[in-house]
């Protein structure tokens, strides 16, 4: 590597009307995290967890679902073949969004939510999210027994 000789650069001041992060942003953040903390444990409090009996291996739930941060897996996979939907899929989904910072170099419409010079970024994530929640809605809410769609007020019973 080698060291040219050129002009540093010039730089501009910051803006004026700006509050440092120390005190004033840490006591807001930990004012809040309190709230929220105290929040939770008063809910955990009043509310029991919606936990089932213990395993028992002579009496297996119908239909044995996921957790729900993998139901979209299990509902995509009742739907395609488990290679498709185990592995293709979720595969090539992960390797996109590993290469998305690579991709989307453009700096226009950074920090702005929605922004309209990024429509297509926009566009393309609402559907993601879109389609995530809906498989994990249809895996919790829509499938009964032997994973065949019901309606939730048409579910059979368990037993």
């Amino acid at each position: 590597m080698e060291l040219t000789k050129t002009k540093s650069f010039q730089v501009e001041s910051g803006p004026d009307n700006t509050v440092s992060s120390w005190p004033h942003l840490f006591f807001r953040e930990l004012l809040l995290f309190m709230g929220v903390f105290i929040a939770l444990m008063i809910i955990s409090l009043l509310f029991n967890a919606p936990l089932e009996e213990q395993a028992n291996p002579s009496n297996t739930p119908n239909p044995a679902k996921a957790p729900w941060y993998f139901l979209g897996l299990q509902e995509m996979l009742s739907w395609t073949h488990p290679f498709w939907g185990g592995i293709f899929i979720p595969t090539v989904v992960a390797i996109i969004l590993i290469l998305v910072p690579y991709f989307d170099r453009s700096q226009k419409g950074v920090g702005i939510w929605f922004a309209p010079e990024r429509k297509l970024a926009n566009l393309l994530f609402t559907i993601f999210v879109v389609l995530a929640v809906g498989l994990i809605v249809v895996g919790e809410f829509l499938r009964g027994p032997n994973w065949q769609l019901f309606w939730p007020w048409n579910m059979p019973s368990p037993h």
